[in-house]
């Protein structure tokens, strides 16, 4: 009897250590798709006092990048496609009282660029190209 019960556990356990660390992987991409919403809506809120302020943001934000799509390349892609559709839809409502400076429009060009190439996201944009979006990218 205690033979079965030492084998059960022998085969049991690979599979609970295989489930474990699979949720430990979805814990991270989780937590890296609430960063990119997070992010995202800092971004297009934030006023900067200065340029170097907005400058030394971005160049810290942009080494956040590389280093993440380095360290681990599957938490980069989350956290570039949740912080893309934020982007997008922002731009699209984005009124004239919108104020972004050059980096935030340049972040908001990268995505507009990645969105270019997405198929899923062809509709929406062609609608934009048309002028059926309510408000312009100032």
């Amino acid at each position: 009897m205690k033979t079965k019960a030492l084998l059960f556990v022998f085969i049991l356990f690979p599979g609970l250590v295989s489930l474990a660390q699979g949720n430990a992987v979805i814990n991270d991409l989780l937590f890296y798709e609430r960063l990119a919403e997070r992010d995202a809506a800092y971004e297009q809120s934030v006023q900067f006092s200065n340029e170097q302020d907005e400058r030394d943001y971005w160049n810290d934000q942009k080494n956040f990048e590389n280093l993440l799509q380095q360290k681990n390349p599957k938490a980069y892609q989350v956290y570039i496609s949740n912080k893309a559709p934020s982007y997008i839809d922002h731009i699209e409502q984005c009124q004239s009282e919108c104020v972004h400076g050059d980096f935030y429009k340049r972040e908001a060009a990268f995505f507009l660029l990645k969105a270019s190439q997405d198929p899923l996201r062809e509709l929406s944009l062609s609608n934009a190209a048309k002028g059926k979006v309510p408000g312009q990218f100032k």
